[in-house]
């Protein structure tokens, strides 16, 4: 029997990505349902190249444009959670940046397995899903390639063993860059990664190494680890993508090709390995592994969020709305690269909030403020 799959955000590059190993393994899976939030032309294609059962569009202005029947055609963030709850095996939430929170909520309410590559859901909402995963509400897998090598890697042993975890990062394409030559950084440049091909929201977070600041707030909650025991290492090659030290100071990493269908296959087979004809790596061929600190001077949105996460929960929420905020700002040309971390603290000076925060609606209430917030920064001081 396939097991159903339901693909949220399924033109994004996780999306995508997701169905390139469906149609692979369609002995295994099918697809019930897809859902996406603004591409309406790719979503079509997939419509008929997939055939779902359900498709919910969050744009209520583009329904229209879908070719698909009216009668099993949702709309908005209400047709994604009705999605949730029809007949599938596991959610992929695939869905960018802080639309994908509610989504993940449902999965769980509903007791199904969550296949998790929206950071922002453990961001927003670490304590709230860990206190739901703890009361047997749904199961994760995450698909993060980091948070996958790290989960992989700690099946192995026991958490008492574990000294430190460390997510890895490439960099972004600025790297190399002097703090100087960072203000004049144009958008186009900012989103062209060097090694992952990924949609704006997150391409734009590598390049300011804010992905880091945010990855390090979803493993603390995925694995119930303390922030003090969670590093991150800057690695060009993009190979190894996440370490273990254990107690005894030995290592155990985690490599492969830096290609996300390989999470992804894990996660869809229930941890169960399955041949893959792409992404290998030539063990033949010479290649070197490098490891260094990220500089966050020249980088200040990974120190930005590691004192959010440090500050308490409600922090955290407006440090990740502010984020999405400022980013958009920038790509759209009102504010430089370096500017989006000053307004990000901007924003924090401003808030006085709570170092725990378990409800979903004062979740939401928060983001909105430091949306607004951050937005009427961007009109009175860029604008």
């Amino acid at each position: 029997m396939k097991k159903k799959i339901l693909v949220l955000g399924s033109t994004g590059s996780i999306g995508q990505a997701t169905l390139d190993v469906i149609h692979e393994q369609s002995h295994s899976f099918e697809v019930v349902g897809l859902a996406c939030k603004d591409n309406i032309s790719l979503l079509n294609t997939q419509i008929q190249r997939f055939k779902p059962a359900y498709v919910s569009v969050y744009d209520n202005q583009l329904i229209s444009h879908v070719k698909f029947p009216k009668k099993r055609l949702l709309q908005g963030m209400g047709g994604i959670k009705d999605l949730v709850g029809m007949d599938a095996h596991i959610v992929i939430n695939a869905m960018p940046g802080s639309i994908g929170l509610e989504p993940t909520i449902e999965t769980l309410k509903n007791h199904k397995l969550l296949a998790l590559a929206n950071k922002e859901s453990m961001v927003m909402a670490g304590r709230l899903v860990r206190k739901m995963l703890g009361q047997g509400n749904g199961a994760i897998i995450p698909v993060d390639s980091e948070h996958s090598a790290l989960y992989q890697i700690m099946k192995t042993s026991g958490q008492d063993d574990l000294k430190r975890l460390i997510i890895t990062a490439s960099g972004g394409p600025f790297r190399n860059y002097k703090k100087e030559k960072l203000k004049t950084v144009q958008p186009r440049d900012a989103l062209n990664h060097p090694t992952w091909k990924m949609g704006n929201k997150i391409t734009l977070d590598s390049a300011t190494l804010m992905n880091k600041g945010l990855e390090v707030i979803e493993a603390r909650w995925l694995f119930d680890i303390d922030p003090s025991h969670i590093d991150v290492l800057i690695h060009p090659e993009s190979i190894i993508h996440g370490m273990v030290e254990y107690i005894d100071n030995s290592f155990i990493a985690y490599l492969a090709y830096p290609d996300m269908r390989i999470p992804i296959s894990y996660a869809l087979n229930e941890e169960k390995r399955r041949p893959l004809p792409f992404a290998a790596i030539n063990t033949n061929e010479m290649f070197k592994l490098t490891f260094y600190p990220p500089d966050t001077d020249r980088f200040p949105s990974l120190k930005i969020a590691l004192e959010a996460l440090a500050d308490g929960d409600s922090s955290v929420i407006v440090m990740n709305a502010a984020n999405e905020v400022a980013a958009r700002a920038f790509i759209d040309g009102k504010i430089r690269f370096t500017e989006i971390p000053v307004l990000i603290e901007k924003t924090l000076e401003q808030h006085h909030g709570s170092a725990v925060v378990e409800d979903i609606q004062a979740i939401l209430e928060i983001h909105q403020w430091a949306e607004q917030v951050t937005e009427e920064k961007i009109q009175k001081e860029y604008e």
